[in-house]
């Protein structure tokens, strides 16, 4: 591979995956910033780096901060209690959440509560200790995707 296509490459993945600017690039790479700029319009890097930064992450973000104000006007303007049209909007944004989340928490719960279910009924005496390493295990989860329990 040439040494100029290696820079390129470099400097795509820099300009795509960093925070770095122009000039950062192009000193980091080793070529001049009119070089970089006319490597970024020939080969669409602007429109790329605006295509990556939708991540399922931002999506599944404002998945939830839509339900949060699907929840505060529910609240606010109809005194706690959904109506036809505020229930299916939230039916809607959790089954975004549910397609969008890597390992949905929720799936996680249901089935600890059927291990739960599984040792109380199978192995009483280690009940205790399964429910604390289980407690344990969705705090973590929860904490990997910083969601509160």
């Amino acid at each position: 591979m040439a040494l100029n296509d290696t820079k390129r490459r470099s400097a795509r993945r820099l300009y795509l995956h960093t925070d770095m600017t122009r000039k950062e690039i192009a000193e980091t790479v080793h070529v001049t910033e009119k070089t970089l700029r006319r490597w970024i319009e020939k080969y669409g890097w602007d429109k790329l780096k605006e295509a990556e930064s939708i991540t399922r992450r931002q999506l599944l973000n404002d998945a939830y901060k839509q339900l949060k104000r699907i929840n505060e006007h529910i609240e606010t303007n109809l005194d706690g209690i959904p109506n036809k049209e505020m229930s299916d909007a939230k039916a809607v944004i959790r089954k975004e959440i549910e397609a969008l989340s890597d390992s949905p928490l929720h799936i996680y719960i249901e089935v600890v509560e059927e291990l739960i279910g599984y040792v109380q009924s199978h192995r009483p005496k280690e009940l205790k200790s399964v429910a604390a390493l289980v407690n344990d295990f969705i705090e973590a989860k929860a904490k990997e995707k910083n969601i509160s329990v």
